[in-house]
């Protein structure tokens, strides 16, 4: 075990109280053991962190939300340099920006948001760090109105591989800022505060409707031509889940009055109608906190993730409810998120993020318990997801997937030739490393 002299922030070393904590990830299909976990409190700690993995030569992982789904965020035998404790937010309301920490989750920054009326199109899940979400595109429920989270980054401050803090913006290594806008998680360096434009909001309009599964095709027939081409101001979901563990689900937040919501769901209701329905109006913050449901708590899962350009046809709809007629646990479903609107707005080659024209994104979950559950869910998992690819394209770079070979491609199209090169030009040793990293050119 090396010696921790230079190491500054909170250092935990394996073994000592606290440890076990530390070492967890959300996904607790994995069981990782660093060496040790600094939870760096500044700049600085991040800086004599990455100096001090680089004399140590020490294999080293970044960490924020600690939500990789692969457990990117960790790494048995070296060093975890954790921006959890970086929690510092300066919002300018009248210039409409909000600098912010890395170590930021997204409900408590929608909380202090909030109370300047302001908001940051970002996820849904309370407890899923800014950081990892940001830097692989980020969306939410205000992303057709607001773009992705990555598409409202003005800029980053970054401790690069020698351990110098730099920025990177629009006027300085904006090629930087262009990778971190989707592809910049844990490969060119260790993001410690960033720049976003910020949205004033108030109330919204929110909807839930619920339908039987024997519906299953008909709804999806009807969302996929709808969801992407409503109004910008509302952003709808669709949960399809395992045949006998619950009804389809849609959801949906609109940033306007609940009479315009009602008026746009009507096409819907009509086509399919609903079991059930609810449509009301509330604050942002108060919709923010329903639609995070409560704190998840950690469990094993295998998720990945698709695109779809083209509505499915009959037989991919097919395949679709074979699979969830199949489905190995009451805990494996579908969700589709509808993409349009700004989203849409943005060249595919303006940022790393590349999945600009998709129609919506697919999601595959699989939740379990028991260990002996865990071969034939992530089998069902992956038979789906390769079922689906004559259907599909690519995946999304924060829904991690170790079995995605050609994940490169999958994740950034054509951009990973420039991400490649930003990689050359930012990080030529290849210091800021892990399974899916981007590789040198």
């Amino acid at each position: 075990m090396p010696r921790t002299e230079g190491l500054t922030g909170r250092v935990i070393v394996e073994g000592e109280i606290g440890y076990e904590q530390a070492r967890r990830d959300f996904n607790t299909r994995f069981s990782k053991f660093p060496k040790v976990i600094v939870y760096c409190m500044d700049e600085q700690d991040v800086a004599n962190a990455v100096i001090w993995a680089r004399k140590h030569r020490m294999p080293f992982r970044v960490r924020g939300g600690g939500h990789s789904y692969e457990a990117f965020s960790l790494v048995d035998g070296g060093l975890v340099i954790d921006v959890s404790k970086l929690l510092h937010l300066k919002i300018d309301k009248v210039g409409g920006t909000a600098h912010v920490g890395s170590g930021f989750q997204i409900l408590p920054l929608y909380e202090a948001l909030w109370k300047q009326g302001l908001t940051i199109p970002s996820g849904t899940c309370a407890t899923t760090g800014m950081s990892g979400l940001t830097l692989g595109g980020g969306y939410g429920y205000l992303s057709r109105l607001f773009g992705m989270t990555c598409d409202n980054l003005l800029a980053v401050e970054m401790v690069n591989p020698w351990g110098r803090i730099i920025q990177a913006s629009e006027e300085e290594h904006s090629d930087l800022l262009w990778a971190c806008r989707g592809a910049g998680d844990g490969s060119f360096g260790v993001i410690t505060s960033f720049t976003f434009r910020a949205h004033p909001i108030g109330d919204v309009a929110h909807y839930t409707m619920t339908w039987d599964f024997t519906e299953l095709q008909k709804v999806v027939r009807f969302w996929q031509k709808w969801a992407p081409y409503i109004d910008v101001r509302l952003t709808s979901s669709l949960l399809l889940p395992a045949q006998h563990h619950g009804d389809i689900q849609s959801r949906g937040v609109f940033v306007g009055l609940e009479r315009e919501l009602r008026q746009l769901l009507r096409p819907l209701q009509e086509a399919v109608p609903p079991k059930t329905i609810s449509i009301r109006s509330a604050s942002w913050i108060t919709a923010a906190r329903m639609l995070s449901g409560a704190v998840t708590r950690h469990s094993k899962f295998k998720n990945t993730s698709a695109y779809v350009y083209e509505p499915f046809s009959n037989e991919a709809l097919s395949i679709l409810t074979h699979f969830l007629s199949i489905a190995p646990g009451t805990s494996n479903s579908v969700i589709f998120d509808a993409f349009g609107g700004a989203i849409g707005m943005v060249p595919p080659d303006a940022t790393a993020f590349v999945h600009r024209n998709a129609l919506f994104m697919v999601q595959y979950l699989s939740y379990w318990e028991n260990d002996r559950d865990e071969a034939m869910n992530i089998r069902w998992v992956e038979q789906f997801r390769t079922a689906m690819l004559p259907f599909t394209r690519g995946a999304y770079r924060n829904y991690a997937d170790l079995l995605i070979s050609d994940w490169p491609t999958a994740y950034f199209g054509e951009n990973i030739a420039k991400l490649k090169k930003v990689k050359q030009a930012y990080d030529p040793e290849n210091v800021f490393c892990f399974e899916q990293s981007i590789p040198l050119a």
